[in-house]
């Protein structure tokens, strides 16, 4: 046999070997999702829409799942810090027994020492949220998301077995006991399981699904909450005070094995941000998990002077719509329970009326008014690109309005097909070569979603929704009847689409190796939020309840929100390249 007809015949072998290695590097599990390299396959598996029970809908029953276990115990266990501060109060011997035909707790004393002590476990609870948010991230740059989800459901468990003994003891040892054990929540919680669970999201779905799946993602949360809040308020009334705890003990082991045996395996994201940064390794494992947060620092232009303050700017806007809304809430039935005699039952309704019409609104509502809004705000963009063509057909019209020169982003991308652009800078290398022959990183080029889905419209709804919610909660303070709780439980969830546009906003800003990080330092934002409006809007609430005027925390919660929503309006999408953080 000659030497050419031995290569004929040898050919369909080593394409096959060389296929098989192809495919081998790239479904390795070695090898992270979110850092594409020259081993990752053009064509992308769209794992969102193949099979009945595919990863993303896994995602979305294991996010309803949690929800429904980490709120089960919400209403009970504010109902059990009121039963134990109550018989703090009657044991105490200078207070006469009680001897009147109605609500032996409902005295002023004993709502003042409830809040108070929710107050303390709230923080507490917070603050374990964030260094458990930060150990999370940790955990999905060298575990997995799999890993790091499971962890926030078995943690939680252990909690549980103590809160049950806490029942059974009562009084000031009770208290003590569930607020202490709310430390466990540094191991494992509500926010590891959500940061967990965007990441997912972030991961599964194509990016002109992300902003929608993020709502669906939130509304089947609140659909869980909603379920939490009604069937825990239910096994308190109907069963005992410890019924609540011990169901969900048993949800928090179901939850386990669930997210063990059913999600799907992303590898490590191997800390993209560290490798960026010629920090040493020992300055690495002191300071990496603050890295999530130089997401939100201001950037330089790469190709023009000026500086991009967006991402500063919608961090700053998150953190407003948080510290305005967060504690809305906890308020609503505090509200219900001192002025209008709420029981247990009664707020879990409230509370489960509230996240159940959240979640009708961003599961069905939020995604086709996402859709609707894109599809008229591409035409506005289509309109504007074909105007910026014909002044490139004119020489005369390429003198910008800046510096003399056209900025990058006033030229239109070609395409010559779904996601094929046809503009030579679209194929620039993995990295540039300085003049002095030294390798430098590539500017961080943002997502460029904006003309191809209109993500330029998140931004608007993001801005509007939270002018909306002020205006909302505003009305809540003019509240004066019991029914006015439930409608403003109802009605308040119409605003609730600032949280996933803004993640959806954020996603388009930042590269795509940056993901991970983003999503973690936008939820480290949150919980710092939140730990800021418990200790801010607390300790109003119980100024103002002392002086009978609670109602107007709500005046406060609104002028909050249109601090918020003016620095939202601030918001600019990047008009150039910007320079590597």
């Amino acid at each position: 046999m000659s030497s050419t007809q031995l290569q004929i015949s040898t050919l369909p072998i080593l394409i096959k070997r060389v296929s098989s290695q192809a495919l081998i590097r790239a479904y390795s599990p070695t090898k992270t999702m979110s850092a594409p390299t020259e081993d990752t396959p053009l064509l992308v598996r769209d794992v969102k829409s193949r099979g009945l029970f595919n990863p993303y809908r896994r995602v979305l029953v294991a996010t309803f799942l949690l929800s429904t276990t980490f709120w089960f115990t919400a209403t009970p266990i504010m109902y059990a810090y009121r039963i134990f501060n109550c018989q703090e109060y009657y044991a105490d011997p200078s207070h006469p027994p009680y001897e009147g035909t109605g609500d032996a707790c409902a005295i002023t004393a004993v709502d003042t020492s409830t809040a108070k002590d929710i107050s303390v476990m709230v923080i507490l609870s917070t603050f374990s949220a964030t260094v458990n948010l930060l150990f999370t991230t940790w955990q999905i740059r060298h575990w997995g998301l799999r890993t790091a989800i499971v962890q926030q459901t078995f943690w939680p468990a252990i909690r549980n077995l103590t809160q049950i003994y806490a029942t059974f003891a009562g009084g000031r040892l009770g208290i003590t006991i569930m607020q202490s054990t709310q430390l466990v929540t540094i191991l494992g919680g509500g926010a590891g399981y959500m940061l967990s669970a965007n990441s997912y999201i972030a991961e599964v779905v194509t990016p002109v699904e992300r902003t929608a799946a993020f709502g669906v993602l939130a509304g089947v949360s609140m659909l869980g909450t909603a379920f939490g809040y009604i069937a825990g308020g239910l096994a308190n009334d109907l069963i005992n005070i410890s019924a609540p705890f011990e169901i969900t003990f048993c949800l928090l082991v179901a939850s386990t094995f669930y997210t063990a045996l059913l999600l799907p395996y992303i590898p490590p994201a191997g800390g993209s941000t560290t490798k960026d940064t010629d920090a040493p390794a020992e300055k690495e494992s002191l300071f990496a998990f603050l890295t999530c947060l130089r997401v939100f620092l201001p950037v330089k232009y790469a190709e023009r002077g000026g500086t991009f303050w967006g991402l500063t700017l919608l961090g700053a806007g998150a953190f407003g719509s948080v510290l305005a809304t967060a504690y809305v809430p906890l308020m609503l039935q505090l509200t219900a329970t001192n002025q209008y005699g709420y029981k247990a039952s009664d707020n879990g309704f409230l509370m489960s009326s509230n996240s159940l019409a959240r979640a009708i609104f961003l599961t069905f509502a939020f995604p086709r008014i996402i859709g609707t809004g894109r599809v008229w705000f591409a035409r506005g963009a289509r309109s504007a690109a074909d105007t910026q063509e014909e002044r490139r057909s004119n020489p005369e019209s390429e003198v910008g309005t800046e510096s003399g020169s056209v900025t990058p982003s006033a030229t239109p991308t070609k395409s010559a097909g779904p996601g094929l652009p046809l503009d030579a800078s679209a194929f620039e290398p993995a990295s540039l070569a300085s003049a002095d022959g030294a390798t430098e990183e590539p500017p961080l080029v943002p997502a460029g979603t904006d003309a191809a889905h209109g993500s330029g419209f998140d931004l608007a709804f993001l801005r509007w929704s939270m002018v909306i919610d002020a205006l909302l909660t505003a009305l809540v303070g003019f509240s004066s009847q019991s029914w006015h709780m439930m409608a403003a439980a109802a009605i308040l969830p119409l605003a609730s689409g600032t949280a996933p546009a803004c993640k959806g906003v954020l996603m388009d800003m930042v590269p795509e190796s940056r993901r991970t990080d983003a999503l973690a330092g936008i939820a480290l934002i949150e919980t710092l939020a939140l730990i800021s409006t418990v200790s801010l809007f607390g300790s109003l609430f119980a100024l103002l309840s002392d002086i009978g005027y609670p109602s107007f925390v709500f005046f406060c919660n609104a002028a909050v929100a249109l601090v918020a929503a003016a620095m939202l309006f601030m918001i600019r999408f990047p008009r150039g390249r910007l320079r590597a953080t």
